[in-house]
């Protein structure tokens, strides 16, 4: 069973807070699927490109021709972007992906934002995974969906958010004159790029009780988790600089209102000690 591309798109988006539109791409005798954001000139933004080989899957983000302003302002991300990007493509490599990332036509380390800088002309990233056993179906499309998920996040990490003084966020594209957009998400989208980034490193499976609500309910709950501040935000000092990696986990519905019953919240290590005890 090939993996739908409109499927595809729609579960980065759920995922995301983005939306993405999906088609198939020609990519000699492999088979690719391009996802790029909706309603705006592919031109001036990017694609993420998908290509399905034999038993190796490569994933790629594609600049627009004119996406020369796009890429100046993604060098402008602040640090709790970089840092959720790094993490993601950190996790990528420990994964077993071969991750590359060039800016300025320089390669630098997936994992140290340090060395990215600022001015941005151009930007390379991809990943690719070997060594997968492909061909059983509905696995190696949740494979696909996967690893072009953790690419997506980590772009989305850098995608040049700005808060105004309606208390929405814009993603401002940075687009010429005459092909401008402005994209409004609340505040709850823009903790989305956390949610994309934790699920990129996490996974779907509850931290407490390793429940994936998909294997006991199907379809209509893949995807479903929901993602926990290990302190909670309250807490946190001005100005702290989130890392997905090791202030967010994933937790079932059912486990993230038992954590949230006490002040602090029980830990998921002890929400494991009560499931372990019944």
């Amino acid at each position: 069973m090939s993996l739908d591309p409109a499927i595809l798109a729609r579960q980065i988006s759920d995922e995301c807070g983005l939306t993405f539109e999906g088609r198939t791409a020609a990519a000699g005798k492999d088979r690719a699927i391009e996802l790029y954001p909706a309603g705006v000139p592919l031109q001036h933004t990017f694609a993420i490109r998908t290509v399905i080989g034999w038993r190796h899957v490569e994933v790629a983000f594609i600049a627009g021709s004119y996406a020369a302003d796009f890429i100046a302002h993604m060098g402008l991300a602040d640090e709790a972007g970089r840092k959720g990007c790094a993490a993601v493509l950190g996790k990528c490599v420990d994964d077993g992906a071969t991750v590359t990332l060039r800016i300025n036509g320089e390669s630098r380390s997936p994992r140290d934002p340090s060395q990215w800088g600022d001015d941005w002309s151009r930007f390379e990233l991809s990943l690719r995974r070997g060594q997968l056993e492909l061909g059983n179906g509905d696995s190696d499309n949740s494979k696909i969906s996967a690893w072009t998920q953790q690419a997506a996040a980590a772009v989305i990490s850098l995608l040049p958010l700005e808060e105004d003084d309606t208390s929405t966020e814009n993603l401002q594209g940075g687009f010429p004159e005459g092909a401008k957009q402005r994209v409004e998400v609340n505040r709850y989208e823009r903790d989305r790029r956390n949610r994309a980034a934790a699920l990129a490193i996490h996974g779907y499976v509850c931290k407490a009780c390793d429940s994936d609500l998909s294997s006991v309910y199907g379809a209509a709950a893949a995807g479903l988790i929901e993602i926990h501040h290990l302190t909670p935000v309250s807490r946190l000092g001005e100005g702290y600089c989130l890392d997905p990696a090791s202030d967010l986990v994933p937790l079932c519905p059912n486990c993230h209102r038992v954590a949230h019953r006490r002040d602090p919240p029980f830990t998921p290590a002890e929400l494991r000690a009560m499931v372990s005890a019944k």
